[in-house]
């Protein structure tokens, strides 16, 4: 009878210090998790770190829902590293989710990671739509593809974003520069009217056109002058006044805007344009008053 009696004797030692290694993490657990119940973020992330560090000291990983809440936690009290690192390991676990996602995005914003904040993004509005901030975080994607110049992806993803683009002079905004880069002329123009209706000193808006009426005028100018050159008859030249008319309505346009731009920004390239229109209208008193302020 000694023999099962040694035996359970040894498997009872065996089992009791495995169970005294378990209780300090035990205790953690029950630290960590009353301190974040209750609120006190600070006691709450300092206990979390001590169970993961106990647990990775190990040679283990802690909970995936240890990772979740000390990174959520250290994002709420500004420190974006400690968040960073404990989130990207949530969200590989099944603890990580649409709000793991979403800290993550706007910490890279924070410390200025702009590549990672689009990987971030680009996860969440794949992955949890319909979630509480799918609105705003789409909509953010849009302003970081085009800050990237990712104009292709920023143009695709316009007529998907659910925020409300006729109201919002920042999306609108955005996707003139969008418009633009992708040569999409006619459109541009048309946007940019509309970002003035909201604004009407948007001065990206106000450049587009300003430089859309200017050089239209300049080049039908140029066109008609080296015809009527050509060929001086008085039918010529009845064309030449005609197209005249055309050119300087296209000409109080493009002053009306630059005049806009220059009240908000004098610099010399705004004054130029000025200083040309008022030379077009025979205006030599204001053309010098703009040349002189355009050198």
């Amino acid at each position: 009878m000694r023999k099962p009696i040694i035996v359970l004797v040894y498997a009872v030692l065996l089992i009791f210090p495995g169970c005294s290694l378990l209780r300090p993490v035990d205790a953690l657990e029950e630290e960590a998790t009353a301190a974040y119940r209750a609120g006190n973020k600070e006691e709450a992330l300092a206990a979390y770190e001590r169970l993961i560090d106990v647990r990775e000291k190990g040679g283990e990983q802690a909970e995936g829902i240890a990772y979740q809440r000390a990174g959520l936690l250290a994002f709420d009290l500004d420190d974006m590293g400690k968040a960073i690192d404990y989130l990207e390991v949530a969200r590989h676990t099944t603890a990580g989710n649409a709000q793991t996602v979403a800290a993550l995005a706007k910490a890279y914003r924070v410390i200025d990671n702009l590549s990672r904040e689009i990987r971030m993004l680009e996860l969440y509005v794949t992955q949890y739509p319909g979630e509480e901030e799918y609105v705003s975080l789409q909509r953010r994607l849009f302003i970081t593809l085009v800050e990237s110049l990712n104009f292709q992806q920023a143009c695709e993803l316009w007529p998907r974003l659910e925020a409300d683009t006729e109201k919002d002079e920042e999306l609108l905004t955005g996707y003139l520069f969008t418009l633009q880069a992708l040569n999409k002329e006619t459109e541009a123009v048309s946007f940019a009217e509309q970002i003035l209706i909201l604004n009407e000193d948007n001065v990206h808006a106000l450049e587009l056109l300003a430089k859309k009426h200017f050089h239209r005028a300049d080049a039908r100018y140029r066109e008609e002058m080296s015809a009527y050159e050509q060929n001086r008859t008085h039918r010529q030249y009845a064309r030449l006044l005609d197209a005249l008319e055309i050119i300087n309505t296209d000409l109080r346009a493009a002053l009306r805007y630059f005049k806009r731009l220059y009240e908000q920004e004098p610099v010399p390239e705004y004054a130029r344009y000025l200083a040309n229109i008022y030379e077009r209208f025979q205006d030599k008193e204001r053309a010098g008053y703009y040349r002189r302020r355009a050198q």
